[in-house]
């Protein structure tokens, strides 16, 4: 049985993160990846393309990942800011440039080019590399932790679990950090894809496929009405429902109401809605010749239009357009709402909702409040942010803060 310092479980951005900061301090570390090859999440993140981090910074950064868990955060996310994974990326020669919506790309457009990078400093670290390295079990003997796995058993002084959650399984992400988090006392929250598209059966929903939209703010409403969580990026209509970073913000607290959700449109956030009608009464009493799609948003594409009409049913001249009518498209206009009851599941979550507990963890230094010497990072944590870069961001963040103190 081989005897280590560090052995890091699960090869991706909090993994890597977690072994080659470890062996830069001089800890022997292992590193194990259950795949053929490791980072398999990279490479398929951003269309390819891996939108490694964000711009944002500070307390505006924490605010993304909401209250509790942007607290949770904090002192991993000011330790390793975006800027300081930028330099650490750039460093090991993968160039990054900003995109819309404060993302951060290659360059080169390749994730392939990270994951590459990533390889390249772990063996100059003297990471101890090994893939088809599935991990059964890690229990506790004496001083030190004993790993078995496909490649036999390891001893090591501490342990980083870094495997990930149930997002993409396709990738190997099959839960598998939760049973030892279990065996060594941990709560592993309830588990929901997150950053997911959204499952819409309403017929003009789906009707508008190919469609996509800026300039609306959607919200997340639960059963009671309590606002969930509300998003003005764009959106996307799908053939199965609401797609693009808007609706996929929404998933995880789309999925966390079990099937009683709703979402709410509002085409026209920039008026208030008395504000609008008094607009709308102004100009009808100057064209009222015109058809009533003449009120809606200019920026609304012309099948949109139609729908909203449609919906209030005032498809009419201004002239003709009676106080129910007009008050039917304000409500179209600032307040169509849809039943959600899910989103399409893990197969196409980017992230997941869940996780252990975050009260178990250090969040000084990811360490284990159950069990000394066990550390755990990244998206086997109950963290989840927005599309962005943001969950890249944690798990690189909270990947380091268990690699300094393992």
């Amino acid at each position: 049985m081989d005897l280590v310092d560090v052995v890091v479980v699960g090869a991706g951005p909090a993994g890597f993160m977690a072994a080659i900061t470890a062996a830069r301090r001089g800890r022997r570390t292992v590193l194990l990846e259950k795949n053929e090859r490791p980072g398999l999440k990279i490479l398929i993140s951003g269309g390819g393309r891996c939108n490694l981090t964000t711009t944002r910074s500070g307390s505006d950064l924490e605010s993304q990942y909401g209250v509790r868990r942007g607290r949770f955060l904090r002192h991993a996310l000011r330790s390793f800011q975006p800027a300081a994974l930028r330099e650490f990326i750039e460093a090991a020669g993968v160039l990054l440039r900003e995109e819309d919506l404060e993302k951060l790309f290659p360059v080169s457009q390749r994730a392939r080019d990270v994951v590459d990078a990533l390889v390249r400093m772990s063996i100059d670290a003297g990471v101890g590399l090994r893939t088809r390295a599935a991990v059964r079990t890690v229990e506790r003997a004496g001083e030190r932790f004993v790993v078995h796995g496909a490649g036999g058993a390891l001893a090591a002084a501490s342990v980083v679990l870094a495997t990930g959650g149930l997002s993409y399984p396709k990738t190997g992400a099959t839960g598998d950090g939760y049973p030892i988090c279990r065996a060594f006392g941990h709560t592993v929250t309830a588990t929901f894809p997150a950053l997911a598209p959204l499952a819409v059966d309403t017929p003009w929903v789906r009707d508008l496929q190919g469609i996509v939209v800026t300039g609306p703010t959607i919200t997340a409403i639960a059963a009671n009405g309590e606002v969930l969580l509300e998003r003005r990026r764009p959106i996307l209509f799908t053939h199965k429902g609401l797609s693009g970073p808007a609706p996929m913000d929404l998933a995880g607290d789309v999925e966390e109401q079990r099937g009683r959700a709703a979402v709410r449109f509002d085409f026209a956030p920039e008026f208030a809605r008395d504000e609008l009608e008094q607009e709308w009464l102004r100009a009808a009493a100057q064209h009222g010749a015109r058809g009533a799609a003449s009120l809606l948003p200019a920026g609304l594409p012309e099948r949109l239009r139609d729908a909203l009409l449609a919906i209030a049913g005032a498809d009419t001249t201004l002239a003709s357009l009676s106080r129910d009518a007009r008050r039917r498209l304000l409500e179209a206009v600032k307040n169509t709402r849809v039943p959600v009851a899910r989103s399409l599941g893990f197969d196409h979550a980017e992230v997941t909702r869940g996780g252990v507990a975050l009260d178990e963890i250090d969040p000084r230094t990811m360490q284990s409040r159950r069990q000394p010497g066990l550390f755990v990072c990244g998206e086997l944590l109950d963290v989840d942010g927005p599309i962005g870069g943001f969950n890249f961001q944690a798990a690189f963040a909270t990947g380091r803060l268990a690699g300094l103190h393992a």
